[in-house]
Order: C-alpha cells, then structure tokens, then sequence
C-alpha cells in the first residue's frame, strides 16, 4: 500500500445483514447471502487494513457486523442512501482525509483498488462501472469539497458522471482489477464462470 493511499478513507456499504442482497433470494439462502456480504468485508478488510476503513451500516445489525470485525462504523441516517452518504462524508471520523472511496459490500473478487489509491485527491472524481456500464462499483469523490455527487440508484454509474461534470471535477473511469459484482442471479451464473476456483463457492 503507498503512503498516498493514507489520504484517502475507505467507506464500505453495510445493509441490513438479513435483508442484503435480497435480489439473490432465489438461488442463495439467507444464511448464505450472509456469509457473501461478512466474505466481502472480510476481503477489503484484508486489501485496506483497519486503520483507514470505515462501515456506513444501515441499522444496528450492520453496526454489529462491523464491530465482530473490528471496522468502525458510522451509522447511516434515514432510508436514503444518497443523503446518507452526504452526511457521513461530513462526519468527524472523515475530514481528516482528502478523499473517501466508496465500496459496496458486494465485490467478493476484489484484489486491489489500483487507480482509486493514486493522487491527485482534490479535484477528480474516479468512477468504476459495474459489468453491465449502468451501475457504480466503486467511487473515489473528494471530502472537502463543494455539494455531494452521490447517485446510487438506477443508472448511477452516467448519474454520478453528469454529477461530477456539473461540479467541474474532473472525472476518470477507472477500471479495477475483479470489481465484479454480485447483484441479480445472472451476476452469480457469470461470476461462476468467470472464477470457477474462487475461494467464496466454498463459503456458500
């Protein structure tokens, strides 16, 4: 990891452990579906270390997922993901830091984060898409500045593009090594085929 990577904080996406990654229901078990988000942090956990990551957790079961793994945690406000993650890149635990990378808790191939490590930090904002061009799988925005960009949601990955183009940073698509994630039963039939001999499928 290189001395720059320490300007930046790590924000991991906790939901509720026993509703995450509902939309898997029919090929994966609740307790399965738990076992993939705790894999998932358990791995940036192994990529970023403890010293500059943090969990936004939805409810107090996501706090406690956290807590097992020794991650500290922000507690998100509201139902709203987007103002959520407004409010916490204004929390204490962050201003620290030049920038946050934003990770949701579902990339189990995950190796590094390559480009979202790298200065400069203050003025672009680094994107990248899901598999199908039309998610985000990770964003790197900076904290001390201007109005939040944040557009998760349906067709988030063009939405935080247009956000960060009218806040005149400069944006970068930045592919990262595996950043597949498992979101709809096709993801898991293609992350199947594509990392037969992963060390999750023995997890499930």
């Amino acid at each position: 990891m290189s001395d720059e990577s320490f300007d930046v904080a790590y924000l991991v996406l906790q939901g509720d452990p026993a509703t995450s990654k509902s939309r898997l229901s029919a090929m994966l078990s609740r307790e399965q579906r738990q076992h993939l988000t705790r894999y998932c942090l358990e791995r940036v956990r192994g990529i970023v270390g403890n010293d500059n990551l943090f969990m936004l957790a939805e409810n107090r079961a996501a706090v406690s997922e956290g807590q097992l793994l020794d991650i500290k945690t922000i507690q998100q406000h509201g139902d709203d993901l987007n103002s959520a993650l407004a409010a916490a890149r204004s929390a204490p635990e962050l201003c620290s830091y030049q920038a946050a990378i934003v990770i949701p808790n579902d990339l189990p191939f995950l190796v590094d984060l390559g480009a979202h490590q790298l200065g400069p930090f203050d003025r672009q904002c680094l994107i990248t898409p899901d598999t199908h061009l039309s998610g985000t799988n990770l964003l790197r925005v900076p904290i001390s500045f201007g109005q939040p960009i944040f557009s998760f949601g349906l067709n988030s990955f063009s939405n935080h593009v247009r956000a960060a183009r009218a806040q005149e940073l400069e944006v970068r698509v930045a592919p990262c090594p595996n950043a597949m994630d498992l979101d709809t039963p096709n993801d898991l039939i293609l992350a199947q085929e594509i990392f037969p001999e992963a060390e999750l499928w023995r997890l499930l």
